[in-house]
């Protein structure tokens, strides 16, 4: 038979990542874009990277865990072009949610600055202080973080379509399993159907 719902590891390192990414997203987005005075800048800052990098340590569980154990299967209903775009969407994200941490870390590296993780200890740097690369790392790193935010509205756009449209399950395996009695939406669908 085959699986319709996640791992629960599955689940809780997908949850967990899209707070760390959203709430690190939102202070970078704070830090860089209003002008506050300096020593709320720099602890925002400091914030930011704090959050962010450990996005790294997730991923680090999180990518052998989904290619040991893959994604459960897809409805035979969504059409092969709407499957092929979805498959890009989480590839596009996936590279997303490992380039932008990384960016930020060379960033910050070049421009001689701390990186730290969750305020517990500090990334070594990845490269020499070079000012020099600064801005242009800077400005991939920006474009890595704008790229992910547009990924993760449509994710979750695309995951609302099915659920409340599509009438699919796609949402709901990806939900925390209330009890094991409860049946899935398909299974639910055929016991009305029958």
């Amino acid at each position: 038979m085959e699986r319709r719902q996640y791992t629960s590891v599955a689940k809780a390192l997908h949850w967990a990542m899209a707070i760390v990414i959203i709430t690190a997203w939102a202070a970078g987005y704070y830090s860089s874009t209003l002008s506050l005075p300096q020593k709320i800048q720099a602890d925002s800052i400091m914030l930011h990277k704090s959050i962010a990098t450990v996005t790294l340590f997730l991923l680090a569980a999180r990518i052998p865990w989904r290619l040991i154990h893959g994604a459960p299967a897809a409805s035979c209903d969504v059409p092969s072009l709407e499957r092929m775009a979805a498959r890009l969407g989480h590839l596009l994200l996936y590279i997303c949610m490992v380039a932008l941490p990384l960016s930020g870390w060379l960033w910050s590296s070049a421009a001689g600055y701390k990186i730290p993780v969750a305020g517990l200890f500090y990334l070594p740097p990845l490269m020499a202080k070079t000012p020099a690369l600064s801005p242009v790392l800077k400005q991939i790193h920006i474009s890595f973080a704008y790229a992910i935010a547009i990924l993760v509205c449509g994710h979750v756009l695309m995951a609302l379509k099915h659920h409340f449209f599509d009438r699919s399950d796609s949402l709901a395996s990806m939900l925390p399993r209330l009890s094991r009695g409860q049946p899935d939406g398909r299974e639910k669908q055929r016991r009305v159907s029958h």
